[in-house]
């Protein structure tokens, strides 16, 4: 078996480099934060809160500011979070179904078993982000920058992650059917452990330069080079 040119296992190794992943600061005292006062519009940031059980769709919170704050069981489906800022945040078991977080900017938060199905990300910042058994699948993450995003047991099938920036990535068991990586450059990843199949690339397959696949998945997308793979 022919090895892998040093160039591009340099390059996958320097970009692989991993940082530790900072989790979100949450106070030990939280104030509970009821449905009215969010659609009301805060006066100012929300800091300390404890949001549970929250039941909205449709609701307008763009450039809304949330820090060291905790969002438990709520349902935010079809609202507007466009340009919103959330630091050292929490989301557990949230359905973000639908909703647009556009332009928002997400540094040390966590989502946990959440529903984001069809979410729009587009030009988003995620910085020190952890995801965990959470659906994305059809959603729009578009130029969106990922620094340092930890991704485990989540389903971005059918999402359109084209032209992204992304650094410090790390994947587990995470779902990438039909997904559109176009122009995103990939160097760093690992896909190993993950389910790629029929994702969207440009003509050159520039974008998997560097990846890390197993046998199966690289095998796949030998065969759409025109790559007889003997079986």
């Amino acid at each position: 078996m022919a090895n892998i040119p040093d160039t591009v296992q340099t390059a996958f190794e320097k970009a692989a480099a991993q940082r530790a992943l900072a989790l979100p600061a949450i106070p030990e005292e939280l104030r509970a934060l009821e449905a009215d006062e969010l659609l009301d519009g805060p006066a100012g940031p929300l800091e300390a809160i404890d949001a549970r059980d929250l039941i909205i769709a449709d609701g307008n919170f763009s450039e809304l500011e949330a820090a060291g704050a905790r969002f438990t069981n709520c349902f935010l489906s079809c609202c507007d979070f466009s340009g919103a800022l959330f630091t050292d945040t929490v989301f557990e078991g949230c359905d973000f179904a639908n909703t647009y977080f556009d332009n928002a900017g997400f540094t040390r938060c966590t989502f946990k078993n959440c529903k984001l199905t069809g979410a729009s990300f587009l030009g988003a910042n995620l910085e020190s982000v952890a995801l965990a058994d959470c659906t994305l699948a059809y959603g729009a993450f578009n130029q969106c920058r990922w620094w340092g995003v930890e991704a485990v047991r989540c389903d971005f099938s059918g999402a359109d992650m084209a032209e992204m920036e992304l650094h410090y990535i790390t994947l587990d068991d995470d779902r990438f059917i039909g997904t559109s990586f176009f122009r995103t450059r990939l160097l760093g990843l690992d896909f190993t452990t993950c389910s790629l199949e029929g994702v969207s690339l440009s003509d050159t397959m520039a974008e998997i330069y560097g990846t890390k696949m197993n046998v199966y998945q690289a095998a796949a997308l030998a065969r759409r080079l025109g790559v007889i793979v003997a079986e």
